[in-house]
């Protein structure tokens, strides 16, 4: 990373990312961007006592950011949730300089499971919490050929797995997610939502939860010399 670099988070959340890019670059200076207003007064909260931290609204396929802009743009667990993530991704291109670094991280999430066999009411919940947050679930298949399409050069492709331990407190949110979208669309009534999250509780007690997921990601490069 050369030296007074500017990079950028896109769909920046509560800003801990950019934060991190940041420090781990060694960068001069960071802005995140999200569509959500809340996210972006969340993250000037948290982080706003760093003048080259910046946290600005927007929208990843229209980015608040000049041409040749940025040395390295991330995208962590973004992607999957935008409709038209080509778009983002000739966005980032845009506001890279030539050389420019993009990294990608998104969750395979087709693989999301937390089922222990055919219609675990687990599962189940976990599904539909999936179904419900997550634009595109397959996204993360045709990163590579999507992140070539737009211009870039990619330089590795590495999968990541993620197994739930402990307290299992993501997979845990999932089965609340879910449930709280299965009773809004009629398909489950209170008492059997309070059961199904007993049960995924006492599995969590037991060491009996089982909770899967693989991500992949992308390090890609703008290519140097082009306009």
């Amino acid at each position: 990373m050369p030296r007074g670099a500017h990079v950028g988070e896109i769909g920046c959340g509560p800003g801990d990312i950019t934060r991190d890019l940041k420090a781990a670059t060694g960068a001069a200076e960071a802005v995140g961007i999200d569509p959500s207003p809340v996210m972006i007064e969340r993250a000037t909260q948290r982080h706003g006592d760093d003048p080259a931290l910046g946290f600005v609204e927007g929208d990843g396929r229209d980015l608040p950011l000049a041409d040749d802009s940025r040395d390295a743009v991330v995208f962590h667990t973004c992607l999957c949730h935008v409709p038209g993530p080509d778009g983002a991704l000739a966005e980032t291109r845009r506001v890279l300089k030539p050389g420019g670094r993009l990294a990608v991280f998104d969750g395979d999430y087709a693989t999301t499971t937390a089922a222990l066999g055919d219609r675990d009411p687990v599962g189940l919940a976990v599904d539909h919490a999936i179904a419900n947050l997550v634009h595109d679930r397959w996204l993360a298949r045709s990163l590579p050929a999507r992140i070539a399409a737009a211009g870039f050069e990619t330089d590795r492709v590495d999968a990541h797995p993620y197994l739930a331990e402990g307290e299992a407190a993501y997979f845990m949110t999932l089965v609340q997610r879910g449930l709280a979208f299965m009773a809004r669309d009629g398909l489950i009534s209170e008492p059997a939502a309070d059961a199904v999250r007993a049960e995924a509780e006492g599995r969590v007690a037991a060491g009996t939860f089982f909770g899967f997921i693989s991500f992949l990601s992308v390090l890609a490069t703008r290519p140097a010399g082009e306009a």
